[in-house]
Formats: structure tokens, C-alpha cells, sequence
């Protein structure tokens, strides 16, 4: 049973449905799902809007930066995993996602020594991707219901999955996908989900609120 947590209310994203977080020393980058399916960059004191991106995406559910500062975003209703440049916002690349018969498309996304790791919530799985290729090289189950944001943790190489539906992250071996550890937040459901200085961060899609607690050690 995973120990229950009161997330701490932030503020509410510009966008009308926030769905994937990624946190960087610029600020905290947000996807949108509902159109224009803008990609926000906000700042960590007060929601501040920093900087607005538009995409082609449709119904983006996750969001990370490469080490070259691209940005990558899973667009779910296009079955897709697309990289636009960061300062122009062109579009360099889009890759295709499991299950590939688009019966369901990615979630959250992340980066990690030089890999894509992205959640599918349809096939209960998190993937690894080569971005230079678009191959899969790997997988571990997810858990839960309704898998979304992922992240890695700032003690250890284990991977954080949050579960929508069940509001619970999961800690997870990266290797194997066992589960390491769980914490539990009450309050609106988490969507995105990423870490930054030792807390998590976390977005709900309805009421467009972002809150934060503390990642256990």
C-alpha cells in the first residue's frame, strides 16, 4: 500500500489542459492537449509564461529536452514522438510508437543517457527509444491503470511512472520494471509528472493545476 501525500497547490498552467511536465534550470516546460496543442515554458515561482511554442501535435500527452535542447512531445492522437527545435520551433523528426496498429499513443515521455523513454498506457508498457532511429530497444511493464508521466530519480537510477487513475508514482527498476516503491497524492488527478530539486511535480488535465511534494528518499 503506498503511503498518501497532500500535494502543495502551485498555480494553474495558461493552457486549457496541461498534460505532460518537464522540469529544466530555464523553467518548467508544459504540453498542451487541447488545441492549438501549444508547448508552454513557465516559470517555477508563479506560472509565469516564459516563452510559447505551437506544434502539430494532436492530444500531446509528454514532454522532455534533449541535452542539445530540443524538444520532444508524444503526440497521442497521431501515434507519434516528434522533436522540433528548440529556439525556431521547426520540426526535425517524428517517430511512430507501439502498438503501431494506432489502437493508442504515448504518454510520458523522458530522456536518459542518450535514450527516449515514453509510457503507453494501452499496452502497459514503458519503451525505449534510439532517437536517431526510431527503434525500440527496450521495454518494462508500467503498472496501474493509466500509466502517464514518467521521470528519473534525483537518489538513484530508478524511474518514477505515475498511475492517473489510481494517483499513485511508482518507483521502478529501469532494467526489469519491478516495483521499488510507491507514494500515493490526493487531490486532482496527476497527469505530467517530473522532478525538480528533490520534489515532485505534478499537472492535473481538468482543473489545470500544478502542485508539488516531496520525492521519498
Amino acid at each position: 500500500m503506498a503511503t498518501r501525500v497532500e500535494p502543495c497547490f502551485k498555480w494553474n498552467t495558461p493552457g486549457r489542459q496541461p498534460n505532460g511536465l518537464q522540469a529544466t534550470a530555464d523553467g518548467l516546460w508544459v504540453i498542451d492537449q487541447i488545441d492549438p496543442n501549444e508547448i508552454y515554458l513557465l516559470s517555477f515561482d508563479d506560472g509565469r509564461e516564459l516563452r510559447r511554442i505551437p506544434t502539430r501535435a494532436l492530444h500531446s500527452s509528454g514532454i522532455t529536452i534533449d541535452p542539445g535542447g530540443n524538444i520532444w512531445i508524444a503526440s497521442t492522437f497521431t501515434y507519434e514522438l516528434i522533436c522540433f527545435e528548440r529556439e525556431s520551433g521547426k520540426e526535425l523528426v517524428a517517430y511512430p510508437t507501439p502498438p503501431y496498429d494506432r489502437s493508442g499513443g504515448a504518454h510520458g515521455t523522458e530522456w536518459r543517457d542518450g535514450k527516449l523513454w515514453f509510457s503507453v498506457p494501452i499496452t502497459g508498457r514503458i519503451f525505449t527509444m534510439d532517437p536517431s532511429s526510431g527503434q525500440i530497444l527496450h521495454s518494462i511493464p508500467c503498472h496501474g491503470d493509466r500509466a502517464h508521466g514518467v521521470a528519473w530519480d534525483p537518489h538513484d537510477a530508478a524511474l518514477w511512472s505515475v498511475d492517473t487513475n489510481r494517483r499513485v508514482i511508482y518507483k521502478l527498476n529501469p532494467f526489469t520494471g519491478e516495483i521499488l516503491g510507491a507514494v500515493g497524492c490526493s487531490g486532482p488527478e496527476p497527469h505530467g509528472m517530473t522532478i525538480w530539486q528533490g520534489d515532485f511535480w505534478v499537472c492535473d488535465a481538468e482543473s489545470r493545476a500544478v502542485s508539488t511534494f516531496p520525492v521519498p528518499k
